[in-house]
Order: C-alpha cells, then sequence, then structure tokens
C-alpha cells in the first residue's frame, strides 16, 4: 500500500468557481458556451394531445384502448362494487385477499368479501407488508385512468403500498368515472396538485398484465408483476351504463 499523500479535488463550492469549473470543461471537449434558455417553450396541445380533459368521449376511450392491452374491463354502479369484487375473485378461485385503497371506502368491501368466505387483510393492518405475499389477489383503487394510452396511474404513500399491485397474480382494481383524464400531460399537474408537488418515492403508469419478451423473444405474462389485471369502471348514473 503507498504511503503517499492523496491531494483531493477541490469542492466547487461558490457559483463563480462553478462557472470557471464547467467553462473549462466545455472548451476541453470544444464546445460553445451555452446560454440558459429564457423561459419554457409554448406548449401546443394540438400537436402533443390525443385527448383532452374534458372529451366526451374520454371513458369509452379509455375502456377500449384498457380491453385491447389485455385488461378485463366491466363498468358498474358504486353499489355493484362488492358483487363484482367477489365475482372478479372467485374467478380465479382468490382465499386470501389484500385490500389497499387510497380513496375508496375499505370497510364495506372488505366485510362483504368477509362474508362470501375470503380471508381479508388490510393494507392498514399490522404486517401487511409482509402479508401482502402471502395473498392471491390485491382489490385496490387507482388514482387515475389515462384516456390516451388506456393506462391506470398510480403511486406510493403511507395509506397506499406499492406492492400490492406488484406481488399478487391478480389485480382487482376500482376506477371511479371521474379519475378517467385525458392523459399524461394532465395527470403530472393532478399529481402535483395532489402531492403538494413532494413527489412520490413511486410513480407507475400500468397499461396491462406484466409481461416481458425478454428471454427469447417468448412473450411471458405475470413475470414482473400480476398476470391478470381486472378493472371496474364505477359510474353513480345508471343511465350512462348503456
Amino acid at each position: 500500500m503507498s504511503n503517499l499523500p492523496v491531494n483531493p479535488l477541490p469542492s466547487i463550492q461558490s457559483p463563480e468557481m462553478r462557472t470557471q469549473f464547467l467553462s473549462r470543461v466545455r472548451q476541453a471537449l470544444g464546445h460553445a458556451e451555452t446560454t440558459v434558455p429564457g423561459g419554457r417553450p409554448v406548449r401546443s396541445d394540438a400537436v402533443i394531445r390525443e385527448v383532452s380533459a374534458n372529451d366526451p368521449k374520454r371513458i369509452a376511450r379509455w375502456m377500449q384502448y384498457a380491453s385491447d392491452n389485455g385488461m378485463c374491463v366491466q363498468r358498474v354502479r358504486p353499489d355493484e362494487v362488492p358483487a363484482a369484487s367477489q365475482k372478479a375473485l372467485a374467478e380465479h378461485n382468490v382465499r386470501r385477499v389484500m385490500l389497499n385503497c387510497a380513496t375508496w371506502p375499505v370497510e364495506p368491501l372488505a366485510k362483504s368479501l368477509r362474508a362470501a368466505g375470503v380471508q381479508v387483510h388490510c393494507w392498514t393492518d399490522t404486517g401487511c407488508t409482509q402479508k401482502v405475499f402471502e395473498c392471491d389477489a390485491a382489490v385496490t383503487d387507482c388514482r387515475y385512468g389515462l384516456a390516451d394510452t388506456g393506462s391506470l396511474m398510480v403511486w406510493s404513500d403511507s395509506g397506499f403500498g406499492r406492492s400490492s399491485t406488484l406481488t399478487v397474480n391478480l389485480h382487482v382494481v376500482i376506477l371511479p368515472v371521474d379519475k378517467i383524464i385525458g392523459d399524461l400531460v394532465d395527470a403530472m399537474a393532478l399529481l402535483a396538485r395532489d402531492t403538494g408537488r413532494n413527489m412520490p418515492s413511486n410513480v407507475v403508469i400500468i397499461n396491462g398484465p406484466s409481461k416481458t419478451s425478454d428471454i427469447e423473444m417468448n412473450l411471458v405474462t405475470g413475470v414482473h408483476g400480476p398476470k391478470f389485471l381486472s378493472v371496474m369502471v364505477v359510474d353513480p348514473q345508471p343511465a350512462s351504463l348503456a
């Protein structure tokens, strides 16, 4: 081992020193001096957006695209959510489920599922982060549905755990129609509004059941997340269910 003294790199503390340092780097690379833009470029919604926030067809579009993405989609009234959840779980012989909802009422749903003989765990339970690995399915709500791609947006916080959307074989999602928005432009604005601009540690756009073709280009589902994804689009107005 060498006993020669080591000269640490000088710290670049002041803005002037940083400017000088970066200027020398640019010169060494043969780059011209850069200028700071005066502001963001003007956004052209006609170019970047396919679905506006108020598009009356956004719900139908979301449902069509989500179905095309491999999700099982149905439209139900709020009072039909427990029965629809039971049916989705029964189709996959689910015996143990994790309930994890940021805004949807959990207790009525938990009571209904327990009455149907399903063992229910809630994300607020002690040890839920371990119990979720023992569950066959999870029933969760989501933050928003993105109509332009038929996607779901979720993010983690103290009341919504990320593992319930990743570790189970079946993911059942509750999506109220008023949570279906135009696209990611709207979603990022709402994310900033809902979180007070404190970016969550985990934000995920779910486009369908988990799948990959990394291994010899063979498509395999359920590798990185749920193999089955079922979504209940909740509409409080029966007349619009036609």
